[in-house]
Order: C-alpha cells, then structure tokens, then sequence
C-alpha cells in the first residue's frame, strides 16, 4: 500500500468513526430532551459544543478527502 492509499484508508476509517460519534450524540440529545426526566436539557450547552465541533470536523475532513482523493495533480 503507497502512502496516499494509507491516507485514503486512514480517511475511510476516521469517517466510520465520526459516523459513529454523530450517531452517539443525536442519541445523547434525545436522551436528554426527554422532559419526563429530573435531568432534562441540563446538557444543552455541551450539546451545542458537540455539535458545532462535530460540524467543524465534518468540514475539515471534507477538505481532507478532497485533497486526498483528487483535488491535487497525481504524479
């Protein structure tokens, strides 16, 4: 395996993981959107931080794969 093949592996697993941390969040936001617990919205903020990162990462490993996979000159 060549070094961009790495990356582009390197790539495909990060994004399995991120799909899977986004899935853990939306999970962790109904939890804790659920008025009938003494615990109720006493992670919004966190939530919103989780969320905003989440979405910073997005863009930067978008950015990434597009490098990676084409958005460069191969030699």
């Amino acid at each position: 395996m060549n070094n961009d093949e790495m990356k582009k592996y390197t790539l495909e697993n990060m994004a399995a993981l991120l799909e899977q941390l986004r899935h853990k969040v939306n999970i962790l936001n109904a939890l804790d959107n659920d008025s009938t617990t003494s615990g109720a919205y006493d992670l919004q903020d966190q939530l919103t931080t989780m969320f905003q990162t989440l979405n910073a990462f997005d863009a930067v490993f978008n950015r990434a794969v597009f490098v990676v996979l084409g958005g460069r000159d191969k030699k």
